[in-house]
């Protein structure tokens, strides 16, 4: 037995397989053009509220990048997605889907979104359209010698470029480099990679690290997802140089406020603001 009536479900499965091929066609590593205004978003977990409000409220935005983390904790997790999917299907060069670690069996499987799939569409084994998705997504992109990803850099990932030759699909993932992009964390106060709290495999990057990567990839900063903040977080790693790690977090989940972080051409800055709901 289904919550939703069968022809919705029709139609969204149908969006979920229009959009295994679409991400199927994409690279790993997007290069994505200099606008006038673009709107980086972080996780939104199920809350279809703060997606909505984006797109109503920034539609004179020239681009839209969300870094992943769409299901699991929030409850609405399918119509987020659904949202999400037909915007990046109707302009996937304006709206950027980019993974996160909860497009993933991993933590779908305890966090909410295989439950919610199974209740709402009636059926478990229709799970695997979404994991089969989401095992296509994107891992990053570069905007303004910026790199955006979802968690960060990786012990072994030495040149962004790396990225694109990172195994495709990959449902977990399996790949260290992939698995260490979406779980790992800055810590401006340590040097190298240090175990990290979230369990084995991830690790925090330090100061001297994510400095080090950056310069050798002529990047100016690194804008991410995937921690807790109210709105936003900045992490400078270099004052002197103007390196820097933006975290940008939007879910409504953890009760404090959600940010978009947008960029101004004309002011060739970031602005941080905030999200009602």
């Amino acid at each position: 037995m289904s919550l939703m009536e069968y022809t919705k479900i029709e139609n969204i499965l149908d969006l979920v397989k229009k959009s295994i091929d679409k991400f199927d066609s994409e690279e790993l590593l997007l290069n994505l053009p200099s606008v006038k205004k673009a709107v980086f978003v972080g996780d939104t977990h199920g809350a279809d509220c703060i997606t909505k409000y984006v797109f109503e409220n920034y539609s004179d935005a020239d681009l839209f990048v969300f870094i992943g983390d769409y299901v699991d904790r929030g409850p609405n997790g399918i119509e987020n997605l659904e949202i999400l999917l037909k915007k990046h299907l109707e302009d996937p060069n304006k709206v950027i889907l980019l993974r996160g670690n909860h497009e993933s069996p991993l933590t779908n499987m305890y966090y909410g979104f295989f439950n919610e799939v199974k209740k709402k569409l009636g059926n478990e084994e229709y799970y695997s359209y979404f994991v089969e998705m989401f095992s296509r997504m994107p891992y990053a992109a570069l905007f303004n010698n910026y790199l955006i990803v979802h968690g960060g850099i990786a012990r072994h990932l030495n040149k962004v470029e790396e990225i694109k030759g990172l195994p495709k699909p990959d449902k977990n993932p399996d790949n260290e480099i992939a698995f260490e992009i979406l779980w790992n964390d800055p810590r401006e106060e340590l040097d190298g990679f240090v175990p990290n709290i979230r369990g084995e495999g991830t690790y925090f990057y330090g100061r001297d690290v994510t400095e080090k990567f950056l310069e050798d990839n002529s990047l100016n900063g690194i804008i991410r997802a995937h921690e807790v903040a109210d709105g936003f977080r900045e992490d400078i790693i270099n004052s002197e140089k103007g390196l820097k790690v933006i975290t940008v977090f939007s879910s409504a989940y953890h009760g404090m406020r959600a940010g978009a972080l947008v960029w101004n051409e004309e002011k060739k800055s970031f602005n941080y603001e905030y999200i009602p709901y």
